[in-house]
């Protein structure tokens, strides 16, 4: 009786089994799909960086009593003036957008130089918008010496770079770096903690 069972269990299993057996594999992904996703979340790592940086807080006026009147002569001193705003590189949310190839404002020329002694990914993007409402953000990757040539749009930038190498690092512009003059090369380097002009 019970070989019979096991019997009929065996049946039943190979029967089930070959039931599974017919399926297709999944296919692959191709290199396209997969060149996409790699861009889609480096966009989702630069906006979550940027959205990380710090945001620009006005530094609220100092107060200055007025003179009461006295009977003594009165020295008139200069007023006090509130400490100049500390402009640091922000990006704004509008501005994390992928350029288009064909923009409607003045493009300026570019050169971007990695002396950091590694590699860098680099995030480069616009503060504000520009006169025609656009505003875009630049993402390149650069070998140890190398240099990006090209153009992009003028107006104010902030720069992040992500070192790799030896020594990994994170390389940041501390202030804007306003790129408005068509007829000129603007060069900026990269080193292993600043992002600015060469």
């Amino acid at each position: 009786m019970k070989q019979k069972f096991l019997l009929v269990l065996s049946l039943f299993s190979i029967l089930i089994l070959s039931a599974c057996g017919g399926a297709e594999a999944t296919p692959a992904l191709s290199p396209e799909d997969t060149a996409a996703t790699a861009m889609a979340e480096a966009w989702i790592a630069i906006t979550q960086t940027a959205a990380a940086l710090p945001t620009h807080t006005p530094i609220p006026p100092t107060f200055t009593p007025q003179p009461t009147n006295t009977a003594l002569p009165v020295i008139e001193l200069l007023p006090t003036l509130p400490p100049a705003p500390v402009v640091v590189a922000t990006a704004t949310a509008e501005c994390i957008t992928i350029p288009v190839p064909e923009p409607k404002g003045a493009l300026v020329n570019v050169e971007i130089y990695n002396e950091s002694q590694g590699s860098a990914t680099v995030a480069f993007g616009m503060n504000s918008a520009n006169d025609k409402n656009e505003c875009f953000s630049y993402s390149l990757s650069l070998g140890r010496n190398d240099v990006y040539i090209g153009k992009v749009l003028a107006g104010c930038y902030w720069g992040i770079a992500w070192i790799t190498g030896d020594e990994q690092s994170v390389a940041r512009s501390g202030e804007l770096m306003c790129l408005s003059d068509p007829a000129f090369i603007h060069k900026i380097k990269i080193t292993k903690e600043t992002f600015n002009f060469k």
